[in-house]
């Protein structure tokens, strides 16, 4: 019975949350279309690992309308992370989400300008600074607190909203990030 109890949850979870999606030009591409191809890179892919075996992979894509035969790129965020349900067995979940192109330039300049210069930075005792980014579908964030920083990925259209993925050990890689957005605009 609780197993048909946390499903029925589930399925009212994701109805509300679908009725508040905001959704990428990439997703919007996806939905509208009947015949989907899509071509990530994992050559050109920046991939972050937690210590608790979670991910979050940024792949630069490209999406095919088959039948249209249109295309169009976008960037892909894949994570992948441990769900702890009260009274029910822990499961792993994996999820999607999309940036699209008319976004990235913002998210570039936002890595170039705001982070990545700060890579180095500490704040102080008892001082925390933040910088985040919005997309529709994604919310980045680079936080140092102390002499701790942390990078975080929350997908906004989760079925799991308390759920993001974050590391404080890979907080050096992020300008693997700025480089697949790079590529990825050297191909729209």
């Amino acid at each position: 019975m609780k197993k048909i109890y946390l499903l029925f949850l589930l399925f009212l979870s994701a109805t509300v949350s679908a009725q508040n999606e905001k959704l990428s030009s990439a997703s919007e591409f996806i939905d509208r279309s009947s015949f989907i191809q899509i071509n990530l890179d994992e050559n050109e892919s920046a991939v972050f690992k937690s210590g608790w075996n979670e991910t979050v992979q940024f792949y630069p894509a490209e999406i095919i309308d088959l039948k249209q035969n249109t295309k169009m790129y976008g960037l892909n965020v894949t994570a992948e992370y441990l769900v702890t349900q009260q009274n029910a067995d822990n499961f792993r979940v994996k999820e999607d989400a999309w940036i699209g192109m008319e976004e990235i330039g913002d998210m570039v300049v936002w890595l170039e300008e705001y982070v990545i210069p700060n890579l180095n930075n500490t704040t102080g005792k008892k001082k925390a600074v933040k910088y985040i980014f919005n997309s529709n579908e994604l919310t980045l964030k680079f936080e140092i607190y102390d002499n701790k920083q942390v990078f975080s990925v929350q997908l906004n259209n989760s079925m799991f909203p308390d759920k993001y993925f974050w590391t404080e050990a890979r907080v050096k890689e992020i300008p693997k990030v700025l480089e697949t957005l790079r590529y990825l605009l050297t191909k729209a």
